[in-house]
């Protein structure tokens, strides 16, 4: 007999959750409600569901699963109390998330200022923000990391938030929480921008909460170029914010195909305890042969942007702007969203002739370059 199910209608149906669920009911995350529980077994959720005892009481649900790996939405007391299991997804969107910054960083034009060795502050150093220092280091960047509650390596580790986010490049990726000692909501307020230095890119791909009003006004005034996949008031986004960041995106960085597939599988293996079955890689392939005599950040610079460029999903967010971005219209892009393909294992057409160190940058991605005479 297979499980009752329901699930944010963002979360990917696989053949894997298909093959367990006997029903399976999907709706937008914000409107799930107690009345929709009543003959549940299985709750999924993403981060946009309050899971508190307000939804749960007396529902049949035993299993709650969140596609995500941030758990301020979870009442993990309650559900414990009542012996209902939980399972999160942590790293399921983690290569996602990166590449998007890689791709940011690309539109953004520092691509030659990371290989040439620049400087990169990093906030947080989870499953997200580790494998972005690692690529960064690799590429050629300075990587500095600030996360008391992470073992950080010694070659990347800050001795303070401050020093971080004075930075050239700011790259946010702490998961939103309340816990004492470091509790990361409203963890950036101005007095900490005030370290910031002229023509600083900042890029807040974690949680909106992470971040003070106050600290967006004071590097938007100090001139820094922001880039928002993740709102203060989301899902609300007034026009004043929009006209002041440099790129915005509607929460996007992680929805990759296969970041949502990793995600809904890892959820089915903790309710079946059978390993997860991993999202199988693109089988396209990426041609880069008329590129190969560009200089290594340039070349990176195109494969990024011919792969994805943030700007697309900028201008749309602004063309759904009427006095602003409506919760409505919020939900809509996202649920509408035609989700990337990653990078990581491709295959490269390179041409027989690519340079070594260009095929080095695609060891450093998990791309498959090849010969164009083997393809």
């Amino acid at each position: 007999m297979g499980f009752r199910v329901v699930a944010d209608d963002n979360i990917e149906i696989t053949p894997a959750l298909a093959a367990i669920a006997s029903e399976l009911h999907r709706l937008p995350g914000r409107a799930i409600a107690r009345a929709n529980l009543g003959e549940a077994d299985i709750l999924l959720v993403r981060s946009v569901t309050e899971v508190t005892e307000a939804l749960l009481a007396g529902s049949p649900v035993a299993f709650v699963g969140s596609a995500t790996a941030g758990l301020d939405h979870v009442d993990l007391d309650y559900l414990s109390g009542k012996g209902i299991r939980f399972s999160s997804a942590p790293g399921a969107n983690a290569n996602a998330v990166v590449e998007y910054v890689l791709s940011v960083l690309a539109e953004r034009d520092r691509l030659a200022q990371v290989l040439g060795g620049g400087s990169i502050g990093i906030v947080g150093y989870g499953h997200i923000g580790s494998r972005l220092a690692s690529i960064l280091a690799a590429l050629g960047g300075r990587v500095h990391v600030w996360d008391p509650w992470q073992r950080v390596p010694r070659r990347y580790r800050s001795p303070s938030l401050e020093q971080v986010l004075s930075q050239p490049v700011v790259s946010l990726h702490a998961s939103l929480h309340r816990k004492l000692p470091w509790p990361s909501y409203a963890l950036i307020d101005a007095e900490q921008v005030a370290a910031s230095v002229k023509g600083q890119l900042v890029i807040n791909a974690s949680r909106g909460g992470v971040l003070t009003a106050g600290a967006l006004k004071a590097w938007y005034e100090a001139g820094a170029e922001l880039v928002l996949d993740v709102w203060p008031d989301e899902p609300s986004i007034t026009d004043r914010q929009l006209a002041e960041v440099a790129l915005g995106t509607p929460h996007i960085a992680g929805y990759s195909l296969e970041a949502k597939e990793n995600a809904t599988n890892m959820l089915v293996a903790a309710v079946t305890g059978e390993p997860p079955v991993k999202a199988p890689v693109a089988a396209a392939i990426v041609d880069m042969t008329a590129c190969a005599s560009l200089s290594p950040s340039d070349w990176l610079r195109a494969l990024l942007l011919q792969h994805y460029n943030p700007v697309v999903d900028y201008r749309d967010l602004c063309r759904r702007s009427v006095g602003g971005i409506s919760p409505e219209a919020f939900e809509a892009l996202r649920s509408g969203y035609a989700l990337r393909r990653e990078l990581r294992g491709l295959r490269l057409r390179v041409g027989e002739q690519c340079p070594a160190v260009l095929r080095g940058l695609c060891d450093i991605l998990g791309l498959r370059p090849e010969d164009t005479s083997t393809l």
